[in-house]
């Protein structure tokens, strides 16, 4: 007949093994297993309050492997891994493909949101213009879905940094960051990935910015002047662009300087816009691997910062540009290059994640 210890604890030991989580389970059988062999009574009542006070501390928390040591006998139970949830995925189990995919519903949803929010913006502000003018329903509704293709050119960019820093806060919560920063690579692991989807999402804003939106702007301008428009730096594509500033250059005049500028600006434009996904990207991941507990708060935190000082830059850039103050290709690249300068400051000093020293040991029994 089996032993049983005063108040029946060994049977409670046996009800929360039974319940206890898939990932702790061979660990409490363990910890069973020991107190069924112990003999003596006031070893035994000991062995089981310390055994039901390891599996609640492995309920609560995240652990790696360790050892539980009873009088004379080791239990393997776990370590506390610092920003671990033991619920989450693990380093080695992520895949490229899972981690992409993680990508998917903040990037629609953050896309979808800030297009919206702009071209809402954008119809509050010329719908009554539009109205005083007399035009027609239908090309306010032209002229509004004219304008989805230069908000794609703000919003996508902004789209991929909210996706990303989203995602790797929350691998961040899930010790996902810390395990990759104690693994060789594991960083670059997941970077790399992401970098090569938003090397896609660029190529393709490139197209997008170089001929589908200067033929929407200048559709766009015919249907608010009822009538053609002459070319300009905003309605050109990215030939006609390099053709119109090599005539320039040679062109005489007082103004001759101010038109070269203007389009070599749109032309460092194009460029900047879509390598700027890129650098988006990049201070998108660095910020919660330098900040892996910074939570929702952090998002919200660091976009605001980033967009304001991105586009600020941006602005500022094209009208010192315009004024030829500097050159255009400084102008349009400086706002990359404060993006640049965020992650390299970020790595420059990494936060070193905490790390256990050796094996913990937690006594059971005494």
């Amino acid at each position: 007949m089996p032993r049983r210890s005063p108040l029946a604890l060994d049977r409670f030991v046996a009800r929360m093994a039974r319940l206890s989580p898939p990932r702790h389970r061979e660990l409490v059988r363990g910890m069973l297993a020991e107190l069924d062999s112990i003999a003596d009574p006031a070893e035994r009542r000991r062995f089981a309050l310390g055994a039901i006070a390891a599996i609640a501390r492995l309920a609560l928390t995240g652990h790696s492997r360790a050892t539980a040591r009873a009088p004379g006998r080791f239990v393997g139970v776990g370590e506390p891994e610092d920003g671990a949830n033991s619920g989450g995925p693990s380093m080695s189990k992520l895949t490229t493909r899972q981690l992409l995919r993680r990508h998917n519903t903040p990037l629609a949803i953050s896309f979808v949101s800030l297009t919206v929010l702009l071209l809402a913006s954008q119809a509050v502000q010329q719908v009554p213009q539009l109205s005083e003018r007399g035009i027609p329903a239908g090309a306010m509704v032209e002229v509004l879905l004219l304008a989805v293709p230069h908000t794609l050119a703000l919003t996508i960019p902004m789209a991929v940094f909210l996706a990303v820093s989203w995602v790797f806060t929350r691998l961040g919560a899930e010790g996902v960051l810390t395990q990759a920063r104690r693994e060789r690579a594991g960083v670059r692991r997941l970077i790399a990935p992401v970098l090569g989807a938003s090397a896609v999402v660029a190529t393709l804003t490139f197209i997008s910015n170089t001929q589908v939106v200067p033929r929407t702007n200048a559709r766009l301008a015919t249907v608010l002047e009822g009538a053609p428009r002459a070319p300009s730096d905003r309605t050109m594509t990215i030939g006609a662009l390099w053709q119109a500033a090599r005539s320039a250059r040679t062109a005489t005049g007082p103004d001759a300087a101010v038109r070269v500028a203007a389009y070599e600006v749109e032309i460092q434009k194009k460029f900047a816009l879509a390598a700027a996904i890129l650098f988006l990207a990049l201070a998108g991941a660095a910020i919660p691997i330098r900040f892996p507990h910074g939570g929702p708060l952090l998002v919200l935190g660091a976009s605001g910062f980033v967009f304001t000082g991105y586009f600020l830059s941006l602005v500022a850039g094209e009208s010192l540009a315009d004024q030829l103050v500097i050159s255009p290709f400084i102008a349009m690249w400086m706002a990359n290059a404060f993006l640049l300068a965020i992650v390299l400051l970020l790595a420059w000093r990494p936060g070193r994640p905490r790390t256990t020293r050796g094996k913990e040991t937690l006594a059971i029994g005494g």
